[in-house]
C-alpha cells in the first residue's frame, strides 16, 4: 500500500465514522420538546401590515372572569385585542376562535386563536 492510498483510506474511514456518529446523535431523541408556555399569533394583513398578540398558556387554561384585553401595535397605530372567558375556554377545549380587533384608522384585523399545547 502506498503512502497516498494509506492516507486516502484513513481519511475516508474517519469521515465514515464521523457521519455514523452524527446520525446516531440526530436519531437518538424521540421525545418531542415540551409545548411553549406562550404563543404569538399574527393577524390578517390589512393595508399592507399585520399585528401580533401573545397569549400565555395559563390565560387559556384558567381564564379570569373578565377574559383578557391588551393593545397590539404596528405601523404607527394600535388596536385593542380582547377575548372573553368563554372564548378562552373554547380554545382550551380545542376550539378555534377568530377575534376581530377594534377598529383603528378606519380598518380592523382578524386574529385566529387555536390551542398550541
Amino acid at each position: 500500500m502506498t503512502r497516498k492510498n494509506f492516507l486516502v483510506t484513513g481519511l475516508l474511514g474517519s469521515f465514515g465514522a464521523l457521519v455514523a456518529l452524527v446520525q446516531s446523535r440526530c436519531s437518538g431523541s424521540t421525545t418531542p420538546p415540551p409545548p411553549s408556555t406562550s404563543k404569538t399569533f399574527t393577524s390578517t394583513s390589512v393595508n399592507a401590515h399585520t399585528h401580533t398578540i401573545t397569549i400565555q398558556k395559563s390565560e387559556v387554561e384558567s381564564p379570569g372572569a373578565g377574559g383578557i384585553s391588551r393593545q397590539t401595535s404596528s405601523n404607527g397605530h394600535s388596536h385593542t385585542f380582547s377575548m372573553t372567558q368563554a372564548e378562552l375556554l373554547s380554545v382550551n377545549t380545542g376550539g378555534t376562535v377568530v377575534v376581530t380587533v377594534a377598529v383603528t384608522d378606519l380598518h380592523q384585523h382578524d386574529i385566529t386563536i387555536t390551542k398550541w399545547f
